[in-house]
């Protein structure tokens, strides 16, 4: 019963939430999200690399997928295909506009499978909580949320917000059919729309 109250709950206010969706129909599987990182020659502190495993733990328990970190392969994003773990690589091309990431889902018969994405190097020096902001946030695009204008949400590319948004959240619920089981998205957008 208070599943059903959840989901009405959710769509009667998704409406007034700000949230864009990559592909509409396409969603995330339950697997476990599997990821490296690839630093070259960054020199990630400890804390900040920190920052980054803690991000995908947060977002996976958001989600309900259990997470698998597997040490520094080398992987490129440019060598990344649907199925292998989420490359997040420090590296910046010369054609890439200034910021400090970006991502590339893989998709795969209308599934998230994957992707990869690529941080700025100047990020050695960042703030581990802009590293964590980040983090979630090109999570977020690998699972098929957009950019929207509202400081608020975690997808507002200013990266503001602390914490998922609402719109962010019903996002997420979308392309994860509600969430795999143990997913947090119901309750955290309850508590996100108090």
């Amino acid at each position: 019963m208070a599943t059903f109250f959840a989901v009405l709950t959710l769509a009667l206010l998704a409406p007034a939430c700000t949230y864009a969706l990559r592909d509409p129909g396409v969603t995330a599987g339950c697997g476990p999200l599997r990821y490296t990182v690839t630093e070259h020659d960054v020199g990630l502190t400890g804390d900040r690399r920190a920052a980054i495993d803690d991000a995908v733990a947060e977002f996976a328990a958001l989600v309900g997928r259990t997470v698998e970190s597997l040490d520094d392969s080398g992987q490129v994003a440019s060598g990344n295909a649907p199925g292998d773990p989420v490359v997040f690589e420090f590296a910046w091309p010369d054609e890439q506009p200034a910021g400090l990431g970006f991502a590339e889902p893989h998709v795969v018969a209308s599934s998230y499978a994957g992707g990869w994405v690529m941080l700025n190097p100047s990020l050695r020096n960042a703030p581990t909580g802009v590293i964590r902001r980040l983090v979630l946030h090109e999570l977020g695009h690998l699972h098929g949320l957009e950019h929207v204008d509202d400081p608020g949400e975690l997808m507002d590319p200013s990266l503001a917000a602390e914490q998922w948004g609402p719109g962010d959240l019903f996002g997420l619920y979308v392309t994860h059919d509600g969430g795999c089981p143990g997913a947090t998205l119901v309750p955290a957008f309850q508590d996100a729309i108090g």
